[in-house]
């Protein structure tokens, strides 16, 4: 009798603190579809074995980005671009025809910076970092476009979501989005690179031919996903001559993410009217040379 007697207090006392605490905390703390910015990257694309690819370009716009339009034209491909807030306004044409050719254009940080302790016990700087890039390409995203952001180095801290999330326009963000494909080389005994990462295949002095033979390698095997390159080097851009036409022929359907169902519970949609990024210490390159 006493020990069901206790067991009764017990439950009862767990409601009461269970529903206090989501009387407390508002919906953007305990609704994932709420939460734009995660608490860890966003590592399940869904993608594999789908035979969908979604490719995504990091680190530009770069004097080799437009070629790479070129190739992506040409093989009737829509890709998203993860660019670098410092580049945006030296490149305005390249930005402009990547939102005239219906590519997504995404947020990778200001500087490429390293998203780690110093940003955790300094989140204004975090602020900085994604909040000047968001200014920047806000002149390219096209109308209804998700808004996407990649860490750079796929290097990410929960308290950075936390903070995030409380900021006017930043928290419209989905990430940070992560990859399937392309995130590092392996070379089996009998010296086939079995899976690549093009930032890798160059420090290794491997041929756009081996990097890409990597990357079908992998894509054959996991039969989808999404996949990380770069457009700062013209041997990625050999390289992706070398693979595309390939996955083309071989079928392979191309998305961009925000036609991946995926990360659809974390997307709301827009205000009309969202407001620039909050914090002092904006960079001053923020604005895009028009």
């Amino acid at each position: 009798m006493l020990l069901r007697a206790l067991s009764f207090v017990v439950t009862a006392v767990v409601t009461v603190v269970l529903s206090l605490f989501f009387m407390t905390y508002s919906a953007s703390r305990i609704d994932p579809a709420n939460a734009y910015f995660q608490a860890t990257n966003i590592y399940r694309s869904g993608l594999q074995g789908t035979g969908t690819l979604a490719l995504t370009f990091d680190d530009g716009p770069s004097a080799f980005t437009g070629a790479l339009l070129d190739t992506l034209a040409q093989n009737n491909v829509k890709a998203t671009f993860f660019v670098v807030g410092s580049r945006v306004r030296h490149h305005p044409e390249v930005m402009e025809r990547m939102m005239r050719e219906g590519h997504v254009i995404a947020n990778h940080s200001f500087s490429h910076a390293r998203l780690g302790r110093r940003y955790a016990a300094n989140p204004e700087l975090l602020v900085t970092q994604i909040g000047t890039t968001n200014d920047a390409i806000a002149p390219y995203v096209r109308p209804g476009q998700g808004l996407y952001f990649r860490a750079p180095y796929g290097i990410w801290r929960t308290v950075h979501a936390a903070f995030l999330n409380e900021d006017p326009a930043l928290k419209y963000y989905v990430g940070p989005i992560y990859w399937d494909i392309g995130g590092q080389v392996t070379v089996d005994d009998d010296g086939f690179v079995r899976t690549a990462a093009d930032w890798d295949c160059w420090s290794k002095d491997l041929t756009a031919e081996q990097c890409g033979d990597g990357y079908l390698r992998e894509i054959r095997r996991k039969k989808g996903g999404v996949v990380l390159m770069h457009d700062i080097r013209e041997r990625s851009l050999w390289m992706v001559n070398h693979v595309l036409p390939t996955l083309v022929a071989e079928g392979y359907k191309f998305v961009t993410l925000d036609e991946m169902q995926t990360l659809e519970k974390y997307r709301t949609p827009l205000a009309t009217d969202v407001p620039i990024a909050m914090g002092a210490g904006r960079h001053p390159l923020a604005a895009p040379a028009r």
